[in-house]
């Protein structure tokens, strides 16, 4: 990898949209993913081949509508007989990572780019605030360089920002690095070939110094995350303990599937409660009606909820795009994360760390489970 400069590092947005529009412009890519300017006074995410219609790219749009690695499986999971560059903030990218393991996204076309993540923002909070994307973006950056991450007045971070451990970006061909960078700076981290590329392109100069107490910054920030992330599934495990404390904070679940829909490590094409187990009879519904005295309708939420952890714990990147989905408000993020915590754990497992860490359902090892052996035994 190498560090370098980019022509316009002090505002971190026209910088990326420079660089974005370069990758069109020089024939690099055909196509580039990334979240820009919509109407209604906010952002989403969009596939651009027309460098002209990138003005108001926004890698760090102060929202997150979508998770950007369902969007680059659907674009991938076959051929899209172009060049792709996609945009990407670190969760994202730790969730391309699971599943380009579990060959739902084909790289051979794709450059992947990641960015420093300093949070968001719920996007009905956002909309409803009447902010320019833009600017939340600016102040959202600044607040981060100056070491104490916040969302723009009025407004307050996702959960699932506020306790996320991995806000740097750390994988990928191209990366965009402002924590370390100072007040609206930005730097460029590149793979040899890429370097040598957007050197060759004039889209940034090679080698340059890398940002200042950049390592010192993230570890900071993470520390913070971590403590809170801990605080936040202290309180989550204390209310919600054994199924009546889930059958509890669940109870308002509709089983809509949103949470399902949105969640990238989700990925199975046919859901077993989308398929005629799950599409019950009316007599059925009667007979346990009959048997308990009451029926809870729609049925089986807290079991929906359960069977989609069991799927999916040991790759929960941590998103929280789940519970942004929820038309109920329910703490789906909350109750993956810290299951998943105690399951990646046990498994020795991190989701989205290396490409080249197996997924722990691919690995036997003859000691997984065991418990060690005590003195004298």
């Amino acid at each position: 990898m190498k560090t370098g400069a980019l022509p316009s590092p002090s505002d971190p947005l026209a910088a990326a949209e420079a660089l974005l529009r370069g990758l069109l412009e020089h024939d690099l890519v055909d196509e580039v993913l990334v979240p820009a300017r919509a109407a209604g006074g906010t952002t989403a995410l969009g596939l651009f081949a027309d460098p002209a219609r990138l003005e108001g790219a926004n890698p760090w749009s102060p929202v997150m509508p979508v998770q950007g690695a369902r969007a680059v499986s659907n674009l991938t999971f076959t051929d899209p007989g172009r060049r792709v560059a996609v945009v990407l903030r670190p969760c994202e990218a730790r969730a391309a990572v699971e599943l380009i393991k579990l060959h739902q996204i084909r790289t051979e076309r794709v450059v992947f780019v990641t960015v420093d993540c300093p949070g968001t923002v719920e996007v009905t909070a956002f909309q409803a605030s009447g902010l320019d994307p833009a600017d939340a973006s600016r102040s959202l950056l600044a607040a981060a360089a100056a070491g104490e991450p916040a969302a723009p007045e009025g407004l307050s971070l996702r959960t699932a920002c506020t306790v996320c451990e991995h806000p740097a970006a750390a994988w990928g061909q191209i990366r965009l690095l402002t924590f370390g960078a100072g007040a609206g700076g930005v730097a460029v981290e590149a793979e040899d070939e890429w370097a040598d590329r957007l050197a060759g392109a004039g889209l940034a100069s090679f080698p340059a110094d890398p940002p200042a107490g950049r390592a010192e910054a993230v570890e900071a920030l993470a520390a913070r995350r971590r403590k809170a992330r801990d605080e936040l599934f202290e309180r989550f495990r204390a209310e919600a303990r054994g199924i009546e404390g889930l059958k509890e904070a669940f109870a308002t679940c509709i089983r809509c599937y949103n949470c399902m829909e949105n969640c990238p490590i989700c990925y199975c094409k046919q859901c077993i409660f989308k398929s005629p187990t799950f599409d019950h009879p009316g007599e059925l519904y009667a007979r346990w009606a009959e048997r308990k005295g009451a029926q809870r309708m729609p049925a089986e939420t807290v079991l929906f909820h359960l069977t989609r952890l069991n799927h999916m714990a040991t790759s929960c990147i941590g998103c929280g795009l789940c519970e942004t989905a929820c038309p109920m408000g329910l703490p789906v993020a909350t109750l993956f994360r810290s299951v998943a915590q105690g399951v990646q754990a046990m498994l020795e497992y991190e989701p989205g760390r290396s490409l080249d860490d197996p997924i722990p359902l691919t690995v036997f090892r003859e000691d997984e489970l065991q418990e060690e052996s005590g003195a004298g035994e």
